[in-house]
């Protein structure tokens, strides 16, 4: 059997989340169509008879604005030097400086490296791509490069061989029925946060975090999860931006979040949430550790 470590590694919106949930074929990565959405040190699993494929899908590669920045790019550090294998995601229909300095740093890596030109779904005409490919192939010296789009699977089989042939020969990491190792408290924070994008990225870019405060069984009826959970912003405004005229927007949250998280744990549930201001919640290691974003 053949298992490792692949590190999927790219700047900000190139589709990273997209090609986890692809390949591993479920939902592992909260997935937005905004940049600098993944936090998390997100692994997905891969098995078959005849291989296992560990994924890491890391934030996007970008300067640090705050301590939280600071975790999520140690935390793409530290996925690279560990993985066996480097997948590096370029957005193959807006290629520009970001994907150019993020093949300079692994340009000379004696690691297996292998690059995703992802979103040529969107590329017209396909024409296009050859000269792309060429330029990564002559400039960067990688001759392991797969077309593909990870949102209509096009070329992700042959990306997954390529991967394959790449791994060594060795034992599973994680047992076979695993398709993940995110806990479950953060995958239904994740969910909340995705649905929180869905509806305020425009006015709250970037400074919301969700935390479940409580998790148990109903009291009346066991079969009905109860989860409670906060919805962090960093400023008063913010909280009713969250909440919307009337509440619309909370509920709106609520409904579409809870019904995700009722297909993931199987069973009803009873979602309550509630918006809560932590000023400068990214720059306080002590709080954005409670959200599970760890420390440097």
């Amino acid at each position: 059997m053949k298992s490792g470590t692949v590190a999927i590694i790219g700047k900000p919106n190139a589709g990273k989340s997209t090609l986890i949930n692809t390949l591993t074929g479920t939902k592992i990565s909260i997935v937005s169509k905004h940049p600098a959405t993944t936090r998390f040190r997100i692994i997905g699993i891969k098995t078959t008879p005849s291989y296992q494929i560990v994924f890491v899908d890391t934030p996007g590669l970008e300067k640090p604005r705050h301590h939280l920045g600071e975790i999520m790019q140690s935390n793409v550090v530290s996925a690279i030097e560990e993985a066996d294998v480097l997948l590096v995601v370029v957005d193959g229909s807006f290629f520009n400086e970001q994907d150019e300095e993020i093949l300079s740093k692994i340009k000379n890596m004696k690691k297996s490296v292998i690059i995703a030109v992802n979103k040529i779904d969107k590329i017209n005409p396909r024409a296009q791509l050859l000269p792309l490919i060429e330029r990564i192939s002559r400039e960067y010296g990688v001759d392991r490069i797969v077309p593909c789009s990870a949102l209509t699977g096009e070329n992700i089989q042959e990306l997954e061989k390529l991967i394959v042939e790449n791994l060594s020969e060795g034992e599973m990491i994680f047992p076979p029925e695993y398709t993940d190792s995110f806990p479950l408290v953060y995958k239904i924070s994740e969910i909340i946060r995705e649905k929180v994008f869905e509806h305020v990225y425009q006015e709250i870019p970037h400074s919301i975090a969700v935390e479940v405060e409580e998790m148990k069984p109903g009291e009346k009826n066991k079969e009905v999860m109860v989860i409670i959970a906060n919805i962090i912003v960093e400023k008063e405004n913010q909280k009713k931006i969250v909440i919307g005229k009337d509440g619309e927007k909370l509920k709106a949250i609520g409904s579409k979040a809870r019904k995700e998280i009722e297909v993931i744990i199987g069973k009803k549930v009873y979602l309550q949430l509630r918006v809560k201001v932590i000023e400068k919640w990214r720059d306080r290691p002590d709080i954005s550790s409670r959200f599970g974003y760890g420390s440097i």
